[in-house]
C-alpha cells in the first residue's frame, strides 16, 4: 500500500490517513481543508479510490484488511466500533478473519449494511467497559466480544472454549468475564457462561479441564491444584491437576496426545520423572472425560483411594 499524498494537504490530515490505515470521508477531509472536487480529482487521477458512499482510500489497488476494517467503521458512523467475529479475530480468538466485516452502532438505524459489512444496532449506550481503543480499529472489549459471540453459539461446548480460549490467552481472567456477564440484563447460555467464567478463575484454562472439574464436583471428588509447575530430572512440566496430600498427578490427554514417536517417547520421560519423585500419575483420556465423565469420575476416585483419600464417591443424576 502506497498512499498518495500531495504536497497541498497539511501534516494534521496526514497523519489522520495513516492512523485509519489510508481510509477517511468526506467530511474528514472537508475539516482538514480538502474540498470534495479534490477528492474527486484524486479518484479520477487514478490516486484514490471510492471505498463505499462518502468513504474513500488515498491509495489505488486492492484494499488492505486493515483499510477495510477502517474504512467500514468510518462509513457506519464516529462511533462505530468493530464486533462479533471481526473483534474476535482482532483479539486472537478466531484464526481467519470473517467474510464479513461486523460493525457495532448505538441509536437507531440509519444506514443499511453495504457490500461485506453487517452493521448491529445496540439501544444501550457503549460505556468504556464495552470498548477498546488502541493503535488500531476500535472493536469492543475482549469481555463483551467473547459474550456477544458466545450468544450466537448452538453448540455449549464451543461456549466453554471460548471462554477457555480467551482466559488461557491472558487477554482476560474468568473474573473480570463474570463482571461483564452480571452487568448484562439479558444473556443467552448465562448460567453455563456464569459456570465456565468461575471454572476459568479456579484455573480451568480449556474445554478439557472445565469437564474435569464439573466432573469433580458433580461427583463428590475434590478438586485438584491446576497448572502446576514441576522440575523433573527431564525438564520443567506443568501438571494439569495435583493433589498435593495425596501425591496424585492428573493429566488430561487431549487428541493429539501420543500423536507421534517423539511425542510418546516425551511422555514416558515425563511419567518417568514424576515417578522418580514419588509422585503417581492417573491419564485421562480426553474422549473418556467428554463422552463419559461419570466413568472418568470413578476411575479418578478409586486413584485417590489407592493413594489415601477417605472421601466417598457420589453418584451424578446420571450414573446413579
Amino acid at each position: 500500500m502506497q498512499i498518495e499524498l500531495r504536497d497541498w494537504e497539511n501534516a494534521r490530515w496526514g497523519a489522520l490517513v495513516r492512523a485509519q490505515a489510508a481510509a477517511f470521508t468526506v467530511e474528514q477531509a472537508k475539516r482538514h481543508g480538502i474540498p470534495d472536487y479534490r477528492v474527486r480529482a484524486q479518484v479520477a487521477a487514478q490516486r484514490w479510490q471510492r471505498v463505499y458512499p462518502r468513504v474513500y482510500a488515498a491509495y489505488n489497488g486492492p484494499l488492505t484488511a486493515e483499510t477495510r476494517l477502517w474504512a467500514a467503521l468510518l462509513y457506519a458512523g464516529p462511533e462505530a466500533v468493530l464486533c462479533r467475529e471481526s473483534a474476535a479475530h482482532s483479539w486472537g480468538l478466531q484464526d481467519e478473519p470473517p467474510r464479513i466485516i461486523h460493525v457495532l452502532v448505538t441509536g437507531p438505524m440509519k444506514l443499511t449494511a453495504a457490500e461485506g459489512v453487517d452493521i448491529h444496532r445496540t439501544r444501550r449506550p457503549l460505556t468504556g467497559g464495552d470498548i477498546y481503543r488502541s493503535d488500531g480499529p476500535p472493536r469492543t472489549s475482549v469481555e463483551r466480544t467473547v459474550l456477544d459471540l458466545a450468544e450466537q453459539f448452538d453448540d455449549l461446548e464451543a461456549v466453554c472454549e471460548l471462554v477457555a480460549k480467551a482466559v488461557r490467552s491472558r487477554i482476560t481472567t474468568g473474573a473480570q468475564l463474570n463482571q461483564a456477564l452480571e452487568r448484562r440484563s439479558h444473556a443467552r447460555h448465562r448460567k453455563l457462561l456464569r459456570e465456565c467464567c468461575l471454572l476459568a478463575a479456579d484455573g480451568a484454562h480449556s474445554l478439557l479441564e472445565m469437564r474435569h472439574a464439573r466432573l469433580c464436583r458433580r461427583h463428590g471428588l475434590p478438586e485438584p491444584a491446576r497448572q502446576v509447575p514441576f522440575q523433573g530430572q527431564s525438564g520443567r512440566y506443568r501438571f494439569d491437576g495435583f493433589y498435593e496430600h495425596e501425591r496424585l498427578v492428573v493429566e488430561l490427554d487431549g487428541w493429539k496426545f501420543h500423536g507421534h514417536q517423539e511425542a510418546w517417547s516425551k511422555g514416558q520421560l515425563r511419567d518417568f520423572d514424576i515417578k522418580l519423585d514419588h509422585l503417581e500419575i492417573l491419564h485421562l483420556p480426553g474422549s473418556l472425560v467428554l463422552a463419559n465423565p461419570c466413568e472418568a469420575a470413578r476411575r479418578q476416585a478409586a486413584a485417590l483411594h489407592l493413594r489415601g483419600w477417605t472421601g466417598s464417591f457420589r453418584p451424578c443424576r446420571v450414573c446413579a
